[in-house]
């Protein structure tokens, strides 16, 4: 299946000959490849682009379809914006306590949490939240193909879960709330347990079978109330089963911060959290 736009709004005031006065973000998920442009000087987001690029694909058809979508767009391979920033969604990380933590070590935890799984072909990162370290992943194969297109441009790369997580512990308002975010093929979940405080984290397939005893555990020890963010619409399938679960379910909007003009009000705002909670 070829790459297709799903979703794409333009607020008037964009000019093409202004590419260096804008800042660049991309999100990139193994289903989806999405784009903002933010006007630099008043922080406000003028241009939104959601491509889908298909399910259960290998990864030479993933790139395929990546390619596709840049080399296409009329504007996307420009390379001389204000900034460029790109942020990966991807569903493996580690968690160590703090006491325990090496970090010339980071790519031993992983290769103990996730056996199969080729660690050298990602760039890790690691960074501490509370009285743990979280360890995330972003595919080298993902930087090398960003810098092939923006040469000798800095390029900030980051990962999606961890954005969520460093915003989760950032905002008071709500850590008092399960955070649910879903993507086409898995859910991660973010919330603190309130006899202990301790921030807890899930990330686990859709199809996993072992998915409705993550959503009890969450019932069990998270909070009375849920924002749930992502891929996800009050009729799909995994909706009524997350709300089977947890009753107290609300639909995230977007960051209170994020700056988005009149021609932003139709946007489905859960959809978007993981783009436009990022600080770039």
């Amino acid at each position: 299946m070829s790459a297709s736009n799903v979703f794409k709004v333009i607020d008037d005031r964009f000019s093409i000959d202004r590419i260096e006065d804008y800042d660049l973000l991309i999100e990139v998920q193994q289903t989806r490849l999405k784009f903002l442009l933010r006007e630099t000087s008043t922080k406000t987001t003028i241009w939104l682009e959601d491509h889908y690029l298909g399910t259960n694909n290998n990864p030479s058809t993933f790139e395929e379809n990546l390619k596709s979508v840049i080399n296409q767009h009329e504007f996307l391979k420009a390379n001389f914006w204000n900034s460029i920033d790109v942020t990966v969604h991807f569903p493996f990380y580690g968690v160590i306590p703090k006491d325990f933590f090496t970090p010339d070590l980071s790519e031993k935890y992983l290769k103990l949490q996730y056996p199969e799984l080729a660690v050298e072909k990602y760039q890790t990162e690691n960074f501490p939240i509370r009285e743990d370290q979280f360890i995330v992943l972003i595919p080298k194969d993902l930087i090398k193909l960003f810098e092939s297109y923006y040469p000798g441009k800095p390029i900030g790369f980051s990962n999606t879960f961890a954005n969520a997580l460093q915003y989760f512990e950032k905002h008071d308002r709500i850590q008092n709330k399960n955070l649910i975010i879903i993507n086409d093929s898995w859910m991660e979940a973010i919330y603190v347990e309130p006899k202990t405080g301790h921030l807890k984290t899930i990330a686990v397939s859709l199809k996993s079978k072992i998915l409705t005893d993550f959503l009890s555990e969450i019932e069990k020890n998270g909070q009375l109330k849920t924002l749930i963010f992502g891929e996800i619409t009050p009729f799909s399938t995994i909706y009524r089963l997350i709300k089977n679960k947890l009753k107290a379910l609300e639909f995230g909007g977007i960051p209170r911060n994020c700056k988005l003009s009149q021609y932003f009000s139709e946007v489905p705002e859960q959809r978007y959290f993981t783009l436009l909670n990022v600080e770039f």
